[in-house]
């Protein structure tokens, strides 16, 4: 459905390469690696023989229940989200609050009935069995459950167990559930699409969290054996040698350790009933868990998730450290920058010819700098000449009111091209910023330019798809159209351009313009997409769920700053969404996206000094996006690495493909 992060063909590189490997996608200066799996040993989750799930430390101590009703719990890769079969559906529910995130349904008349859910990649999707194969969702909820394995690679397939570098082990018992067999556990690599038998006479597959080895079960004497074997298919080994059965084995996330239940009959000291048990891989020691009394035991990862502060002394200084902490000096490739191939400037004193900069600044790969209308910055100089090869081409948004004659002639005299978009007002000016981007437009989002949030949000939507981006923005008067805005839109079947309106005013202005026969060439009947909210915050909000389906990157920015806005949209267009913040306090809007996207949204970037965005709502952040206060929050001042930077999360999933947005869930039909 929804658009992974809508980002094309970028990718930004890690801070910190996963212990598997894995490159992933967080921005800013490369800080130094860290040495093993990124995760504490958190929670053990289980099922009670009453069939409830509980919560207990592994000494046993905290027990507590876990309040949504259902089995078969599995948890993200950064132990903030919970997924779990309840009936024929699928729920979520964020760790901390126990509360019910999401409801996943089956598709109508499918008749499947889910079982063992488990997260895949970084958190963006969810794996499940139905009706013997393997499906997959969105965590998020956007996505139709489908078969995950094409028909020719299919077979007779249950107890998936992901893990968020894209491997997924799995047994499979046959090439159809009409004939099976026995059962083996096999692998499939969701990165390259290939797959590898690892075991055979296996079951209860358990992934590791970094991806490198499984854990299963086997018979042997009688009595199910918990064993390991690499994903490469190397290094079988029997773990467990007593006469019991090992039942679901389960990693720690630490990887030294593996889970199990066992069923114990019972004596007069020793309730009957089934156990949960943990192995320690170092030491051949088995202990029990106190109080771990149930199956289906899930061992929680508590993963450092990530947030940055880039900012300057100033706005102005944010903007400028927002462009350094994004973009490579011409001639070094630092990890985690990208190559810029153009700037856009605006005026730092005009937010109405600023809104659609980012647009073009994501299509055409460079920084959004915000300089005087009447001369080229010296800081803004400095910065073009440091990340900016000669002869590119600089942008410059607005007539010679908004930026003069003399800052286009200053961008010559460093050696870049000079192309100057402008028209006789800011909604003209939109037309022609589109033009620019694209002369075939696979979606115009309509935003008031009477005021910069809708549009400012829209704009990093737009140009988050890149180099090949086909999105564009354009301003409504309030709720009205000028000529040039509904000119434009005449030309193309809103059939085929799919136009979204984000906020009331803007879709008061299609529908006024459409009414009124502006749109000759339009037929009589069509449809547009409608992202309405009560706030700019819901605004935003919206448009990200709409947008971005899974996003590892949101930037949040002061709702009170359209300066930070640009320079946040600016820097994350291809990599997340831009969201909106009180100053003092995690606007719920916001806080609600970020709980719902946290088994995916693994770093946040916040623009603007505390004057903008407070101390105070980084824990929040925190607290939205992971558990508690697992998360490393670095300061980017003037958009440099610290001396001694503190641990990145990393960021599992990059180079997944990116799909349409879904708009359906908001179609509008309209006639005359």
């Amino acid at each position: 459905m929804n658009a992974r992060t809508r980002r094309g063909s970028a990718a930004l590189t890690t801070v910190a390469a996963l212990a598997a490997g894995l490159v992933g996608g967080l921005p800013g200066p490369a800080t130094a690696a860290t040495g093993d799996w990124p995760a504490a040993d958190g929670k053990l989750l289980y099922t009670d023989v009453g069939g409830h799930m509980g919560f207990v430390n592994p000494n046993g101590t905290s027990w507590s229940q876990f309040s949504p009703s259902g089995n078969q719990g599995a948890w993200s890769a950064d132990g903030s989200q919970v997924a779990f079969v309840n009936s024929d559906h699928i729920r979520t529910a964020w760790a901390d609050s126990e509360d019910t995130g999401l409801d996943i349904p089956m598709p109508a008349g499918s008749g499947w009935h889910p079982a063992d859910p488990t997260f895949w990649y970084g958190g963006g999707d969810i794996v499940f069995k139905a009706e013997g194969r393997l499906r997959v969702t969105a965590a998020d909820g956007t996505r139709t459950p489908r078969a995950l394995f094409g028909t020719d690679v299919d077979g007779c397939d249950s107890k998936p167990s992901g893990s968020a570098d894209g491997m997924l082990a799995f047994v499979r018992t046959g090439t159809s559930c009409t004939t099976t067999g026995t059962p083996a556990v096999w692998v499939y690599n969701g990165r390259t699409g290939k797959f590898l038998k690892l075991a055979d006479d296996a079951r209860e597959s358990s992934i590791s969290p970094d991806g490198r080895s499984v854990a299963f079960t086997r018979s042997v004497g009688g009595h199910k054996q918990v064993f390991t074997v690499g994903t490469d298919g190397t290094g079988l080994t029997q773990v467990t040698t007593d006469a019991t059965d090992h039942n679901r084995p389960a990693w720690s996330p630490q990887g030294d350790r593996i889970a199990y239940d066992v069923y114990v009959t019972g004596n007069p000291d020793v309730p009957q009933g089934p156990q949960v048990w943990i192995h320690d891989l170092g030491t051949g020691t088995q202990t029990q868990v106190p109080q771990g009394d149930g199956t289906d035991v899930a061992w929680q990862p508590l993963r450092d998730n990530a947030i940055s502060r880039v900012y300057g002394s100033d706005t102005y200084d944010t903007n400028i450290a927002s462009s350094k902490w994004t973009w490579n000096t011409v001639g070094k490739s630092t990890p985690g920058l990208a190559n810029a191939g153009a700037a856009v400037l605006i005026s730092k004193s005009d937010s109405a010819y600023a809104t659609t900069a980012a647009s073009l600044a994501g299509k055409k790969r460079g920084p959004v700098l915000m300089t005087s209308g009447t001369a080229l910055d010296s800081t803004v100089q400095t910065e073009l000449k440091r990340m900016l090869p000669k002869g590119k081409t600089v942008y410059l948004v607005g007539g010679t009111k908004v930026l003069s004659g003399s800052v286009a002639s200053k961008v010559t005299s460093l050696g870049y091209v000079a192309k100057r978009l402008s028209d006789v007002s800011r909604y003209s000016t939109s037309v022609a910023v589109a033009k620019t981007i694209t002369s075939a437009p696979k979606y115009v989002f309509l935003a008031t330019g009477t005021d910069y949030h809708n549009a400012l949000a829209a704009s990093s939507a737009a140009g988050s798809m890149g180099g090949s981006g086909s999105a564009v923005v354009l301003l409504t008067e309030g709720s009205t159209m000028t000529a040039s805005v509904y000119g434009y839109l005449d030309k193309y079947n809103p059939g085929t351009t799919k136009i979204i309106t984000v906020g009331t005013d803007a879709e008061s202005a299609l529908t006024r313009a459409y009414n009124a026969g502006r749109m000759p060439h339009w037929p009589s009947k069509y449809s547009y997409y409608r992202v309405a909210g009560g706030s700019p915050q819901s605004n935003a909000m919206q448009l990200a769920g709409l947008w971005w389906s899974l996003p590892q990157n949101a930037a949040v920015a002061s709702v009170n700053s359209w300066r930070g806005g640009v320079s946040a949209a600016s820097a994350m267009t291809t990599y997340g969404p831009l969201l909106w913040t009180d100053v003092t306090s995690l606007s719920y809007d916001t806080k609600r996206y970020l709980m719902r996207m946290s088994s995916s949204v693994n770093h946040v970037a916040v623009f603007g000094g505390t004057g903008s965005v407070d101390t105070a709502v980084i824990p929040k952040i925190g607290a939205a996006i992971g558990v508690g206060g697992h998360y490393a929050y670095t300061a980017y001042y003037k958009g440099a690495a610290p001396q001694a930077p503190a641990a990145q999360a990393q960021s599992a999933g990059a180079g997944k493909p990116a799909v349409q947005p879904d708009l359906a869930p908001l179609r509008v039909t309209a006639q005359r």
